[in-house]
């Protein structure tokens, strides 16, 4: 997958991303987070959906990784309590369901509840890697273009790069 076991460095797009893994599955749940941490993603886990919707409210992450079969309450419930928790306080939050199981219905069924992708395991961690990066890119975008719209952010060229910084405007 990577020659000489090097990840590829030109991932920063993913610096500061803040991500829930939740996965019944603690080795997954471990192998994600020494995955992203090399790249400055924020990475939290849970492996139920209740232990993971304390953790989404308190922490409010970027971006949800979840399985679809979890204990108790499956990955369905999971993403629409989180929607319900996102819209609640006018937040976007990615979704990625992540399952072994593969049918066309699972896979609608993952995208009316709520998800944005479906991801099969064993991961391909190449491509798990560059959609996060993309989400993570189109995020940031949406969010500057939506602050400009409404007035909140000045244009580009308003303020310097240094001074949209120190005041915390994205650029």
């Amino acid at each position: 997958m990577y020659p000489n076991n090097r990840f590829p460095t030109n991932l920063q797009s993913l610096q500061g991303l803040r991500v829930l893994v939740v996965d019944n599955n603690a080795d997954f749940c471990h192998l994600i987070t020494v995955l992203l941490q090399p790249y400055g993603v924020q990475v939290q886990t849970a492996s139920l959906a209740q232990q993971a919707l304390k953790i989404f409210v308190q922490w409010q992450p970027d971006v949800l990784v979840s399985g679809i079969a979890l204990p108790n309450e499956d990955g369905y419930a999971l993403i629409q309590q989180v929607r319900t928790k996102a819209g609640e306080r006018g937040e976007v939050v990615l979704a990625i369901a992540v399952t072994g199981y593969v049918n066309e219905k699972m896979l609608q069924r993952a995208l009316c509840a709520g998800f944005d992708l479906w991801l099969i395991k064993p991961l391909d961690f190449d491509e798990f890697l560059v959609v996060l990066a993309c989400l993570a890119i189109c995020q940031q975008s949406s969010y500057a273009i939506a602050q400009r719209i409404l007035g909140h952010v000045p244009r580009h060229g308003e303020l310097s790069l240094e001074k949209q910084l120190e005041l915390g405007f994205p650029s």
